[in-house]
Order: C-alpha cells, then structure tokens, then sequence
C-alpha cells in the first residue's frame, strides 16, 4: 500500500477513458482532444502503465516518475505551441486583432493539476525508495543495548 496513490491513478485508467469516450468529461489528457490519434496512443501508454502497477505493485512510484513527466510534457506543450503558431502567422502581433490561442478550460486545469500532482508524489517516493536502496549498504550497524 505504500505506493498506492500511482498504483490507483493507473488502474483507474479505463475509468478515465470511459470518462472521456461515454461522457465526454476529458481530464486525462484533455490538451489532445483534437488529436485524436494521439490520444488514443496516450491512452494505450497508460493503459500498459496500469498493466505495469498491476503486476509490479511495487515500482508503482517508479512507472509514475516516468508517465507523468510525459502527460505534463504533453500538457505544457498543447499550452505553449497554439501561442507560437499564433504568434507566428500574426505579421505584426501588437497591431493584429490577437486573442489567445487556448481557453483554459476546467478540464485542461485539472489535468494539469492531477498530472503535476502525481509526478510531484512519484518523484518524492521513487527518491525515498532510491535513497534508502543506496544507503542501506552503508550504514553501520546499530548497536541495541
């Protein structure tokens, strides 16, 4: 149970895409709604990242460290580059008619915020688990009384 937060973020992945497909409501991955070849390529990436913390309980923390930078990744980029395409077609930016390129929409903001969440708690448990790894060798016995 010590790394069930990650664990349950994945295995709640068939949720998330039901979520999405039946309801409509995209939190996962809400910046590739309009792409949606690369949606359903994240959502097999995730899909096989729920695969990993079902068998391998215990790098749940681990399998986290390497998704979540991927969705933030994913996430930042969908921020940043209508901008730049935006910016790049204006000839001249302070005189056209500019508006901004991505509304922040609810579900965009929480997945952001669930993505940097969870990298946030995966980084810190995946260096605890590392640190205790590589200092376990190094420590002197202790001595009871």
């Amino acid at each position: 149970m010590r790394y069930s937060i990650p664990r349950l973020y994945y295995l709640a992945t068939p949720a998330f895409i039901l979520l999405d497909y039946l309801g409509g409501i995209s939190v996962r991955v809400a910046v590739l709604d309009h792409m949606p070849a690369y949606k359903n390529l994240y959502y097999a990436f995730c899909i096989l990242c729920a695969v990993a913390v079902y068998f391998l309980p215990r790098r749940s923390a681990v399998v986290a460290l390497f998704e979540s930078p991927v969705n933030l990744l994913i996430s930042i980029l969908g921020l940043v580059l209508p901008y730049v395409d935006r910016i790049k077609r204006a000839d001249d930016v302070l005189n056209a008619n500019w508006s901004p390129a991505l509304n922040l929409s609810p579900q965009y903001v929480t997945n952001l915020l669930l993505a940097a969440g969870i990298a946030v708690f995966a980084f810190l448990q995946a260096d605890e688990a590392l640190s205790n790894r590589s200092e376990a060798p190094t420590r002197p016995p202790t001595r009871q009384p």
